[in-house]
């Protein structure tokens, strides 16, 4: 394990940026993620963004069509999956904070676990999909990334089962390019099982490379922050999910009712 002392804050600040953006995209770097929870697969194929605060229905169309039956929801499992840092969390900086001190509480974007816990109550798998490094180990608390990680998820109330749920951090540091390269592997390994994505959610140009590399649509790609509707995703405005949550959710249908 990695073990951080408070010189390396600094220095580290410019790589955990990584965790919730990268600015680039890039061929795979061979990166491996790791994981614990179910397995998630499947791509959907792209098309375009309107921009505004809530989804273009086209993408929760294609979901009710093929996922309500029991039978399919046997041969794929509709999923979504969403960054944790500067999308569930406010900053990139968050997380930077509890590196030094792990007693530090990040801020959540406002509605964040509600947003997420109303797919998993629609049936929805929920993929955690973060830059963030196994080899972290946080100072006073020294928990490993991947349990302040968990902890965090469940003290905020984000949906956690093992059976319905996976989160999955990086094996070494990855930012930019890499970052891409690795969470487009993690998704497409998991479509390759059986996992679908119909709906996914981040900050960084990084996230929007590799949830297209994916074949996530487009316009089932949320976007907030600064990179908000670049290429074609759906913007999110503003700095928390609120007003998404209250618009977008009423158009996903159900899924996998009958299991």
């Amino acid at each position: 394990m990695l073990r951080l002392d408070s010189p390396w804050i600094l220095a580290l600040s410019l790589v955990l940026a990584a965790c919730g953006d990268d600015g680039s995209t890039a061929e795979d770097d061979g990166t491996q993620p790791t994981s614990t929870g179910a397995v998630d697969t499947d791509a959907a194929t792209g098309t375009t963004s309107d921009g505004s605060t809530s989804a273009d229905d086209s993408g929760s169309d294609t979901a009710g069509d093929t996922t309500t039956a029991a039978g399919v929801c046997e041969l794929e499992q509709p999923a979504i999956v969403t960054d944790i840092d500067e999308t569930l969390t406010l900053s990139d900086a968050e997380f930077i904070m509890q590196i030094g001190d792990g007693t530090y509480d990040p801020l959540e974007r406002e509605g964040a676990a509600e947003l997420v816990t109303a797919y998993a109550d629609l049936g929805y798998h929920v993929l955690y999909l973060t830059a963030r490094n196994e080899q972290t180990v946080l100072e006073v608390t020294g928990e490993t990334a991947r349990e302040a990680t968990q902890r965090w998820l469940e003290e905020h109330g984000f949906p956690t089962d093992p059976g319905s749920t996976e989160l999955v951090l990086a094996e070494m540091f990855v930012f930019d390019a890499d970052a891409q390269a690795y969470k487009a592997a993690a998704l497409m390994e998991r479509q390759a099982a059986g996992m679908r994505y119909d709906y996914a959610y981040g900050n960084a140009t990084s996230d929007i490379g590799a949830y297209a590399e994916a074949g996530i649509p487009l316009d089932a790609t949320f976007i907030i922050g600064e990179h908000a509707g670049e290429g074609g995703t759906v913007a999110v405005a503003g700095e928390d999910w609120l007003e998404h949550t209250a618009t977008h959710i009423p158009t996903v249908p159900a899924v996998c009712e009958d299991r």
